[in-house]
């Protein structure tokens, strides 16, 4: 994901992704999003309503028992967000956005198709032939 996407979440959702700037041997985060921008509204969606979830639950922003994202990534053509002290409501709602990844061009957004090839990946045509060519 390019800087200013990036820049946006960490400063739209501050407790969630609050250990993007520590080193690697404490969290996967410091890679930042490692995923195309086609995917950014469905990672602000899936933050919001997280955050939302922590908020209903009644937990602090600043506890230890807030939502922490520890990796988010693309792997097998879908996105794979991993997080710390989630709650089955928190992973039910990373599970939709996951499975709507599959379906999501990770490059522009559109609606896509999962791609097989020496990388399984999710684009939608338009994005695939300027990936080829």
């Amino acid at each position: 994901m390019n800087d200013l996407n990036t820049k946006k979440l960490y400063e739209a959702f501050p407790a969630l992704y609050g250990d993007h700037d520590k080193p690697m041997s404490q969290t996967c985060m410091c890679w930042g999003f490692e995923c195309g921008d086609g995917w950014f509204d469905l990672i602000w969606n899936l933050s919001k309503d997280i955050e939302a979830e922590a908020d209903k639950a009644g937990l602090d922003s600043g506890s230890d028992n807030w939502p922490l994202a520890e990796q988010v990534k693309e792997k097998f053509g879908s996105l794979r967000f991993y997080i710390a002290n989630g709650s089955k409501a928190i992973y039910d709602l990373i599970q939709q956005a996951e499975a709507k990844s599959c379906c999501t061009c990770e490059d522009c957004g559109l609606p896509g198709t999962t791609k097989e090839g020496s990388w399984i990946h999710t684009t939608c045509d338009v994005c695939e032939v300027l990936r080829n060519s």
